[in-house]
């Protein structure tokens, strides 16, 4: 576990910009749709102590994995290098008279691909960004998670612990803030994520319809079965009428 990541937000983030350093961030997160506020996914944080209303915590999915290939221009599985994953990610907060401290833990979790070779140590920028709630970018910190793989080993993960405080007017307005969490990625990463993303939709959409159209065959078939079932009732019905109502000679 690597030790706790730390940085206070400077008032002139929360206010009518003074600081022109920032303008740049801004770059970063062009065409990336941010989450909105009460879209958050709701996290689990049962290490961390809870206190207050939280400013919401997640990570931008199309930023959310980092891939390398030998070739940019045929990302396959065959030319993966290695790829890492932002999961688990919780978080936690606690109030004094004019900030909001939010602790933020998650895991990144490395895989070698078949170009990769072990012993290998990547380092891998990812950013922590304060936004408001409309999504206007207000603070950026970006940080490097390392990747450490042994001889041998394909696999690697590890826990990182953040720590952000963000002064605020009121207790009341520290749920108007949102933690966003993610890589940093190249113009050719993020079209493969969005690729990648992409495909798994349309593969999920694809496995309900042909869910929906079994059970909707199923149905029918259930259907098809009572309504046989049915007539083949009524039709012996019938001829036990019939073969009782036949006159009977009984010879003496």
């Amino acid at each position: 576990m690597k030790p706790l990541r730390f940085f206070v937000l400077s008032m002139c983030f929360i206010g009518l910009s003074a600081c022109q350093t920032w303008d740049g961030m801004v770059k970063d997160f062009e065409s990336i749709e941010l989450p909105a506020l009460n879209n958050a996914t709701t996290r689990s944080a049962e290490n961390l102590v809870y206190s207050g209303d939280c400013p919401a915590v997640d990570a931008v999915e199309e930023l959310q994995s980092l891939s390398e290939f030998t070739d940019i221009n045929n990302q396959s599985d065959d030319n993966l290098v290695a790829k890492v994953d932002i999961t688990n990610l919780q978080s936690a907060c606690s109030y004094d008279e004019r900030s909001v401290t939010i602790d933020v833990r998650t895991d990144f979790v490395g895989t070698l691909g078949t170009q990769g070779r072990a012993p290998a140590s990547f380092s891998y920028p990812f950013f922590v960004a304060i936004t408001s709630a409309g999504g206007e970018i207000l603070a950026k910190e970006v940080f490097a998670a390392q990747v450490n793989y042994d001889a041998g080993q394909t696999t690697y993960s590890y826990t990182e612990k953040l720590r952000q405080i963000i002064p605020i007017e009121t207790k009341a307005r520290g749920s108007h803030y949102k933690v966003l969490v993610g890589f940093q990625l190249t113009p050719d990463q993020l079209a493969y994520n969005r690729k990648m993303i992409a495909e798994r939709i349309a593969a999920e959409k694809a496995q309900k319809e042909a869910e929906e159209k079994l059970l909707r065959e199923a149905e029918e078939q259930k259907k098809t079965a009572f309504e046989s079932g049915a007539q083949t009732a009524q039709e012996q019905a019938a001829k036990d009428t019939i073969y009782i109502g036949r006159p009977v000679t009984i010879t003496p």
